[in-house]
């Protein structure tokens, strides 16, 4: 977005922006609540899990083995620097899946000045009870609770492993045009997160309306913005592959 704003403009786009987020993660969060018995982590780690029927097999054990490893890697290093190990049986509290904004930060040119920006059409998707702002706010408490890290630090891998093993699960989503990516993000060290993004793009206008309209919010934090083009240029994955298909025939 490289044309001029104006005040007036700017509101307006913000408020088309909302309500197109709104919408997509309506339906975003309604196929995720569909899908969510495909979500298993009993599926995956048997007794390893608190409350769990007991499974025989070596299958548990693989999975239980990748998981810990994970954990030992990730959970012992910058920023969790965590010392308790992995508790065996698994006790999560949580594992019904829910969609949390996706943010990262941008330097402004010119001033340098670091600025929050918040996706309207991609998630972080987590286990509920788990807020990733929440996360985020535990990791940087230099009082924080190492059990309540702990627990987040768990919970977060548990789900990244179940969908990251689940191929079908996120083919169906991709299908459904909301495809799973999984990312890393800034303040998380080396833990991989599950994002979903919508058939939308949102783009950012030049640092210049960014800058003002932080000035005259008076904070440091921006959404990315959707526009009426934004929806006119998306793309039908299905119409493009069958056109592929009989290209040439």
């Amino acid at each position: 977005m490289t044309q001029a704003f104006d005040v007036e403009a700017l509101i307006k786009l913000r408020g088309q922006t909302r309500a197109i987020s709104d919408a997509l993660k309506t339906q975003a969060s309604d196929y995720l609540s569909t899908l969510a018995l495909l979500i298993r982590p009993q599926s995956f780690f048997g007794e390893y899990l608190q409350g769990a029927q007991r499974s025989s097999g070596r299958e548990t054990q693989h999975h239980f083995k990748e998981l810990k490893e994970l954990y030992d890697r990730i959970g012992s290093a910058s920023p969790f620097q965590l010392v308790n190990e992995l508790e065996v049986p698994l006790n999560l509290i949580s594992t019904t899946p829910e969609l949390f904004p996706l943010e990262y930060d941008k330097v402004l040119s010119q001033s340098g000045q670091s600025i929050r920006i918040t996706s309207p059409v991609r998630w972080v998707v987590g286990f509920s009870s788990f807020d990733l702002a929440r996360f985020r706010t535990v990791i940087k408490d230099p009082n924080r609770s190492s059990a309540e890290l702990y627990r987040f630090v768990v919970h977060y891998l548990v789900l990244f492993y179940c969908l990251s093993k689940s191929p079908g699960l996120s083919r169906l989503l991709e299908g459904l045009r909301f495809p799973v990516s999984f990312e890393r993000l800034k303040d998380f060290g080396d833990l991989p997160f599950c994002v979903i993004s919508s058939p939308v793009r949102a783009q950012l206008p030049d640092d210049a309306v960014i800058r003002s309209s932080t000035q005259i919010a008076g904070n440091t934090s921006f959404e990315e913005l959707v526009g009426h083009e934004n929806i006119l240029e998306m793309n039908d994955e299905i119409r493009q592959r069958l056109l592929l298909t009989i290209e040439g025939m």
